[in-house]
């Protein structure tokens, strides 16, 4: 049976590089998350709106507090951001390890002081972990779930407007 063409149908969550959301104008797709049943898309909206309000300081203490509770994959999700967000500012991730004074085996590892280090050093580059944040909620939407409250909870409220 072939339902590639109706509209109706279940479709995985798709990718489109040019949209800010990474999902197609008008997409459809949703999932269930710790806020409800929103679209990935409405999801990085209100993170990205919420992201960019809060000061550098209490979105670290945010990102810190959430990482010591993530789960590996939501580590590495975490991790992956930041790389990606330095990367778009031309650094490589050697260059990334070596300013977070630590190395690239010991972050891919999950070494908790070399995660430390990262999330350090990414804070010392401003705007960074806003970025990194954002990119974060807006590829693996579910990780939402294992943010610090004070983040996830603002997130949901800016979701209610």
């Amino acid at each position: 049976m072939d339902i590639h063409g109706d509209a109706d149908s279940y479709h995985a969550i798709r990718f489109c590089s040019i949209s800010r959301s990474r999902l197609p104008s008008g997409s459809n797709d949703f999932l269930m998350s710790v806020f409800g049943n929103y679209a990935p898309g409405q999801i990085a909206d209100a993170a990205e709106k919420y992201i960019s309000k809060m000061g550098e300081a209490d979105l670290a203490r945010a990102i810190e507090q959430s990482e010591a509770n993530m789960s590996a994959s939501a580590r590495s999700y975490l991790v992956e951001a930041i790389f990606e967000a330095f990367r778009h500012r031309g650094e490589s991730s050697d260059d990334v390890v070596e300013g977070a004074g630590t190395t690239l085996d010991a972050v891919h590892r999950g070494e908790a002081s070399a995660v430390r280090a990262l999330l350090q050093y990414a804070n010392a580059n401003a705007g960074l972990l806003k970025e990194a944040t954002t990119g974060l909620i807006e590829r693996h939407p579910l990780v939402t779930a294992e943010l610090d409250p004070a983040l996830a909870n603002g997130i949901a409220q800016r979701l209610e407007r």
